[in-house]
């Protein structure tokens, strides 16, 4: 087997190298969904839109081929009297933003409750355009 090693891989032009059909993470982010949203870090996100309670659009720096792409969640919410199962429910799936609504189950009222949600975190894996 060999082994590449490398510190800087660039395209032919000297710039960036785009992952395309590789089947690697392209676009990932974790941020603060509640008050006052803010990106913690990200990876190929050029910003994020409060759209309501709960509710968020995640905006790409770079475009999915398709809004056929799978996006992974693991967000999470603490120190609620609600149960902390999230559920996601998902507005739009666009190549170049992902819309998407949270709501916490409510055990008392045996149902659930749109909220915002204090860590949030995607990553969304597919092919680049």
């Amino acid at each position: 087997m060999s082994t590449l090693k490398a510190d800087t891989i660039q395209n032919t032009s000297g710039g960036a190298v785009t992952l395309t059909n590789q089947y690697g993470i392209k676009i990932w982010i974790n941020f603060n969904g509640d008050g006052t949203i803010a990106i913690r870090d990200s990876f190929n996100v050029s910003g994020i839109a409060d759209e309501g309670n709960g509710d968020y659009t995640t905006t790409f720096t770079n475009s999915m081929s398709s809004g056929d792409y799978c996006e992974t969640d693991g967000s999470i919410e603490r120190g609620t009297t609600r149960s902390t199962a999230v559920q996601g429910d998902t507005h739009s799936q666009l190549s170049g933003s992902f819309r998407i609504k949270y709501a916490l189950s409510d055990d008392a009222a045996d149902g659930t409750v749109s909220s915002d949600i204090a860590f949030v975190q995607q990553m969304f894996v597919g092919d680049l355009a």
